[in-house]
C-alpha cells in the first residue's frame, strides 16, 4: 500500500477513537490483527479482544490528538505520534491523564491494519490539573 494510504488509516483510527466510533475503528482491523498497547504488555490477537481493549479507552473519553505520520519503505508500515487524554481508568472523581505515544501499525494492501504497537512508558502520562 501507498505511504499516503497507509497513513490516512492510521488517521482514520484517531478520528474514529475520538468520536467513539468503536465498530468503526474495528473495521479497520485484519480480523487476525496483534495489538500490543504498550509494548512490553500481553499482545492482543483478534479484533474481538482489541474491542475489548479499545472499549475501556472509549469509555474514558480518550481525546487523541495525532502528530507527525512517517511511513517506511516496506510498503506496509506507518508511525504516528500521538498526544491526548483521558479519564484516569477507576476514578470517581473525572480526573484525567494526558499522554504522549508513538503507534507503529502495519497495514495490509486492503488498508487493514494487521499489526499495532503502541510506545509509551509510565513517564509519558501525567496527572491533568
Amino acid at each position: 500500500m501507498d505511504e499516503v494510504r497507509r497513513k490516512a488509516v492510521a488517521l482514520e483510527y484517531c478520528r474514529l477513537l475520538n468520536a467513539g466510533d468503536l465498530e468503526g475503528v474495528l473495521a479497520l482491523f485484519a480480523p487476525d490483527v496483534r495489538f500490543e498497547d504498550p509494548v512490553g504488555s500481553p499482545a492482543l490477537v483478534g479484533r474481538e479482544a482489541v474491542g475489548r481493549h479499545l472499549a475501556a479507552a472509549v469509555a474514558a473519553g480518550i481525546e487523541e490528538t495525532p502528530g507527525v505520520l512517517t511511513a517506511a519503505l516496506d510498503g506496509e508500515s506507518v508511525t504516528l505520534a500521538v498526544t491526548g487524554t483521558m479519564a484516569v481508568p477507576g476514578a470517581a472523581d473525572g480526573s484525567r491523564v494526558a499522554f504522549r505515544l508513538v503507534s507503529v501499525m502495519r497495514v495490509t494492501e486492503e488498508g487493514l491494519i494487521r499489526e499495532a504497537r503502541v510506545i509509551a512508558g509510565r513517564s509519558d502520562v501525567t496527572p491533568v490539573g
